[in-house]
């Protein structure tokens, strides 16, 4: 039986439908992620499916006795003084104070009190036994330890990073041993680290978890199937993310070959329909007259059958750098940097070089100064900065993880005004970056996180930086919009430095590492994904794609030279994972050129791929 199911739920904000007519059902164990645009209704969905939103039409049932835990996307708040241990038990503490109040009156003079207080205290004995709440003290720090967070157990809650907040909510939910577990955006402000530990986690649980993430990796490494929301209607895939993209990218291919056939037919029936009405206008024949009532009842009729257009999930945005490439070697020197606050030292002296054209990932822990970095070459960085030194010829464009590019009291207008010569200028470059006309009248304060990022990128393209410094680009981002991006990263010409906690992104874009360990900057010559696997060694390699789902059964417990077999069949997974990306371009490209045979079997083509990787990713890790 299901532990969640609806049943033709629909709800619509203002007479715009944002569910319509959507049934599912989670089954017991089962992890099931939820993905869909920005603005799609996910979080609106699962707000109904907790009881948080109780406006809507349809039905929703949950199993009998079955327990429902959600982890939204805001933080949590904390009560004076709560510490960490003591907010993941805070349920049961209060459970635990009313019981001892209730034991009080049952004691008490009053009878009537007492029989009150006794049919009380039994249903909450109950509630109370079935959480077991008399071992939450140690379930928490059993947990909590788990987390990574054993330590900070005394800590008052509200004192922790953003990062430790979310993993606390989970430790949490997680401590009321649900059935199922509902997480919305569970690794914000989580580091690289922290989200690989994360993925281990959801996998490790017992309980059903439904997930809505733009995380691709985790969406590969922990869903068994794929709930895809889009324009208020929802449909289920089976397998993982990457599985998901690539029988979306089939569906849509075999849709838009019948789109076009149907549309051919449509428009020789509509030059048909023409023709006859003006025979019919010429000849006063009641047979024309028939013949003409009969080819437009065909044609509506055809209509009404006739293939959607097919959508893969875009936005159209048409995200491009239009930067110029720099005939300099070097774009950036960082040599002898350093950083403290007060007398708290983030980063000893120490350094990296980035030359011209390079694709750099900054890596490291939170709070390890990577940001603290960026922001001052920003700042500081010049050609006559021995510290941070910028390459002469280099444009600089910023998109920074809080904004501080702009004024908040300008509208978007007052800031590319700037940049752009005419409000239309503004507008044309701005729709590439999904801004309607009417955004460019909103004040920079009162936009959304998303918005901002976008806007930063297009700020970047309009004034043609050839060196993007990118810190957390894709923060708020939905999954099509974060792909735009990265196509348009693989088409640029310049320099990038970024950093990010999207581990799919930054193997997608770079092809170096610097990373910051021990409070020093080094360099590793190779990509995010061999740095993963070289720094991590007990943590597996991080596979891409159609590998992601894998478990690594076979954990190296210390790192190891490997043999000319392990290095023949790693430079063979690379060699496919390089061609992989390749096949998902020129898909994609078939795709919105409408070349929908190509497209279909270039799909064909990558699923054969997909075969031959998957088995390699196995061969590897065994």
């Amino acid at each position: 039986m299901a532990i969640l199911e609806t049943i033709g739920l629909s709800k619509d904000f203002g007479g715009i439908p944002i569910l319509a007519n959507v049934s599912l059902s989670i089954e017991p164990g089962e992890k099931v992620a939820l993905v869909g645009r920005n603005g799609c209704g996910k979080t609106t969905l699962l707000r109904i499916a907790t009881g948080s939103d109780d406006d809507y039409s349809g039905a929703v049932k949950i199993q009998p006795g079955a327990r429902l835990a959600y982890v939204p996307q805001k933080p949590p708040e904390f009560l004076p003084g709560e510490t960490a241990a003591g907010f993941v038990c805070r349920d049961a503490f209060r459970r635990r104070e009313e019981l001892e109040r209730l034991a009080e009156a049952m004691a008490g003079p009053d009878e009537r009190e007492g029989r009150v207080a006794l049919a009380r205290y039994s249903a909450l004995r109950e509630a109370y036994d079935a959480d077991e709440g008399d071992m939450a003290e140690e379930a928490a720090g059993r947990l909590l330890a788990k987390a990574g967070l054993g330590h900070r157990a005394d800590v008052e809650a509200v004192c922790l990073s953003g990062g430790e907040k979310n993993v606390l909510a989970l430790v949490r939910a997680v401590r009321r041993l649900p059935d199922l577990l509902i997480l919305d955006e569970p690794g914000n402000h989580l580091d690289v680290a922290g989200l690989a530990w994360l993925e281990d986690f959801i996998r490790s649980l017992p309980c059903a978890v439904l997930l809505v993430s733009h995380d691709r990796r985790m969406l590969d490494r922990v869903a068994e199937s794929v709930l895809e929301l889009e324009g208020g209607r929802i449909a289920r895939f089976s397998g993982n993310y990457s599985a998901y993209r690539l029988e979306r990218l089939k569906q849509a291919a075999g849709q838009g070959q019948d789109w076009q056939a149907d549309r051919k037919r449509i428009e020789r029936l509509e030059a048909l329909v023409r023709r006859f009405a003006e025979i019919a206008r010429s000849r006063p024949d009641p047979a024309w007259g028939a013949r003409l009532r009969a080819r437009r009842s065909q044609l509506e009729r055809v209509k009404a059958d006739a293939a959607e257009r097919p959508d893969l999930g875009n936005r159209d945005a048409r995200v491009s750098f239009l930067g110029e490439a720099s005939k300099a070697d070097l774009a950036l020197r960082v040599e002898g940097y350093s950083k403290a606050y007060g007398e708290a030292v983030v980063v000893e002296p120490s350094g990296f070089t980035v030359y011209n054209g390079e694709r750099v990932a900054l890596v490291g822990p939170n709070g390890s100064g990577k940001t603290s970095l960026v922001r001052d070459i920003v700042e500081r960085g010049s050609w006559d900065d021995t510290e941070l030194r910028v390459g002469p010829s280099m444009v600089v464009g910023y998109c920074a993880q809080a904004q501080e590019v702009f004024e908040p009291g300008n509208t978007v207008e007052d800031e590319f005004l700037k940049i752009l010569p005419t409000r239309r200028d503004a507008f044309a470059h701005l729709g590439r970056f999904l801004f309607s006309y009417d955004d460019l009248d909103k004040r920079i304060g009162e936009l959304s996180g998303g918005e901002l990022n976008r806007l930063q990128l297009a700020r970047a393209s309009a004034i043609k930086a050839n060196f993007l410094i990118l810190d957390e680009p894709t923060n708020h981002l939905d999954i099509p919009t974060r792909e735009a991006v990265e196509d348009a990263l693989a088409d640029f010409d310049g320099t990038v430095l970024v950093v990010s906690h999207d581990r799919y992104f930054i193997e997608k874009v770079t092809d170096r590492v610097v990373f910051i360990e021990d409070r020093r900057l080094a360099e590793y010559e190779g990509g995010f994904a061999e740095y993963w696997r070289d720094v991590h060694p007990a943590g597996g390699p991080v596979p891409r794609g159609a590998g992601a789902s894998i478990e690594r059964r076979g954990r190296r417990a210390q790192a190891s030279a490997p043999t000319a077999a392990e290095a023949g069949l790693e430079s063979r997974i690379e060699a496919m994972e390089r061609e992989k990306e390749r096949l998902e371009r020129e898909s994609a490209a078939a795709f919105d050129a409408r070349d929908f045979k190509r497209a279909k079997a270039i799909a064909d083509e990558l699923e054969r791929h997909n075969a031959v990787l998957r088995k390699l990713w196995i061969k590897y890790i065994d």
